[in-house]
């Protein structure tokens, strides 16, 4: 995993957490437990009846207990964090459920 984390350092990310959290942002740092240090970093939120939510989180660590699925990329970004608005205004989910079996 480390070697993935170094070639992603730097670059825009997006973390599923096991408590179902959609957290992305700028992967700063890592260490070998996998806590992941995000800067610019923020949470989409998902919702039947809503638009999904931005909630700015700025600078934030991941424990790396919590970590379920690391992706590069940013979420709602055309090409991946490209640098364009998002598109996903009409978008409607459930929330993310917590992964079973971790908690």
């Amino acid at each position: 995993m480390a070697s993935t984390l170094s070639e992603w350092k730097s670059k825009p990310v997006t973390v599923l957490t096991c408590d179902g959290r959609l957290i992305s942002g700028h992967l700063r740092g890592y260490d070998q437990l996998q806590n992941l240090v995000l800067q610019k970093s923020y949470e989409t939120v998902y919702s039947v009846d809503a638009p999904p939510e931005r909630i700015d989180l700025g600078l934030f660590v991941v424990r790396g207990d919590n970590v379920a699925v690391i992706a590069d990329g940013e979420i709602g970004r055309a090409g991946g964090g490209g640098g364009e608005e998002s598109d996903d205004d009409g978008v409607r989910a459930e929330p993310i459920k917590e992964i079973a079996g971790n908690r």
